[in-house]
């Protein structure tokens, strides 16, 4: 971006009327995972290659469609599906993390197979608690913090994603967690590197690990909170002093409210007949996402709940802002709030390439905060939380020309991301209805 009169033949350049519209920077998704298909398993993959290339080839025109114009990998587990997806022509600027620093047999390991699931995160934390489950192929001294953060720095990472989870569904609280010193160790190794460390934590033991060991992110919000603890609209005061100390540590908050909703939603009937999923996934995607066979996860997920039906289900998941009261509280606070959609979170369709981003603004906004603070927090602030502000987050000379042309204000309210008319990015400006994918 710049002030200067176009170089060269000025009457080749391209004017875009913006009378009584409204410019804002791109938005940054700090939470993707972009080499899944939400809704799919490898063996769904295998079993329909053409769909799943039709959506890949729609994933950087979704993201972009609903104004995403950066998106940040926080765990490369397909490095080549990665640059294929940065190597768009038309898409968002791609940046990652690398393979995360996940704990030997922790989360999200465990939850692969056995005979796999050290090639899928060759870049673990080696646990001497662990070592008699380690092959012994991995070498402890290739598998410290120092080893793995060295590796994120060679492949390009913007930051260290770690994780602090004891596990969930059939493996509630079986799942070993790093030590405070290990964790200590990965931030001051990536710190050496100006890498911010964000870790995964939704529980409250979670969230004080996170004050503990000083890290820089919290990268959910804090919606379990553990046995013992009272319900109600009050926060139990545990919770209250956890969040408290956050804000006043300057750990930044990503809420990631639609990793819940998107798996409710898999309960309400109205779910797939929204207009929006036609605009960012293919239509044979979204018609296997209404088969038996594609609403396998939702099956599964129901055995959980002792036959009740969907609307039964749907009424004990809540509302948003009964799930979500810490993040309300956090964000009257003034709390650091950053953004990420965390899309797919799950195997659920419920997450949706960039439309899941959008419901995310609409969830942060319901949950209290204004619609500057929902902006600032999915560009200025992402921008700075990732290193990333010398060229995106805002409007100014010299930056990237990411930016986004609306109908509505967006400091009114955030469905003004559904208005948006013009994409400008890597150089270009694109139509909104160019981008869609029906």
């Amino acid at each position: 971006m710049g002030t200067d009169a176009p170089r060269g033949d000025a009457s080749a350049a391209t004017v875009i009327d913006g009378s009584g519209k409204y410019v804002t920077p791109g938005l940054i998704d700090g939470h993707v995972h972009l080499a899944q298909v939400p809704g799919m398993l490898l063996q769904h993959e295998s079993a329909m290659p053409a769909v799943v290339e039709a959506y890949y080839r729609q994933l950087p025109r979704s993201y972009l469609y609903f104004g995403f114009t950066t998106v940040i990998d926080l765990n490369v587990v397909d490095r080549e599906r990665v640059e294929t997806i940065r190597a768009a022509e038309i898409g968002p600027a791609v940046f990652d993390c690398g393979n995360a620093l996940a704990l030997a047999n922790g989360y999200p390991m465990a939850y692969g197979p056995p005979a796999t699931r050290f090639k899928s995160y060759p870049n673990f934390l080696y646990d001497p608690r662990q070592a008699a489950s380690i092959p012994s192929e991995y070498p402890s001294n290739e598998h410290t913090p120092e080893a793995a953060v060295e590796r994120v720095v060679a492949g390009g990472g913007i930051c260290v994603k770690a994780h602090y989870e004891t596990g969930f569904d059939r493996r509630i609280g079986s799942l070993p967690v790093p030590t405070a010193n290990l964790m200590r160790q990965a931030r001051d190794a990536g710190h050496r590197h100006r890498l911010p460390l964000l870790l995964h934590a939704n529980s409250l033991e979670a969230h004080r690990f996170a004050v503990e060991v000083g890290a820089d992110a919290v990268v959910h919000g804090l919606w379990n909170f553990g046995g013992g603890l009272p319900g109600g609209r009050n926060l139990p005061e545990e919770v209250r002093e956890v969040l408290d100390a956050e804000v006043r540590n300057g750990i930044a908050y990503m809420p990631t409210s639609r990793v819940l909703s998107g798996l409710g939603d898999l309960f309400d009937s109205a779910f797939l007949n929204d207009p929006h999923l036609a605009r960012v996934l293919p239509s044979e995607l979204l018609a296997w996402y209404g088969t038996e066979e594609g609403g396998w996860f939702k099956s599964e997920m129901k055995r959980d709940f002792g036959g009740l039906s969907d609307e039964r289900i749907l009424e004990r998941w809540g509302t948003v802002s009964e799930r979500h009261r810490a993040t309300s509280y956090v964000a009257a606070q003034g709390a650091r709030i950053i953004f990420g959609s965390d899309t797919p979170s799950a195997p659920t369709y419920a997450n949706p390439p960039g439309y899941n981003g959008y419901l995310e603004l609409r969830e942060m906004e319901a949950l209290g905060m204004t619609p500057r603070q929902v902006l600032v927090s999915a560009t200025l602030e992402n921008a700075r939380l990732f290193g990333l502000a010398n060229d995106y987050g805002t409007i100014a000379p010299g930056k990237v020309a990411s930016l986004l042309l609306l109908r509505e204000n967006p400091l009114t309210s955030t469905v003004a991301f559904d208005t948006i008319e013009t994409i400008i990015v890597k150089g270009r400006s694109h139509s909104r209805k160019s981008l869609a994918a029906n």
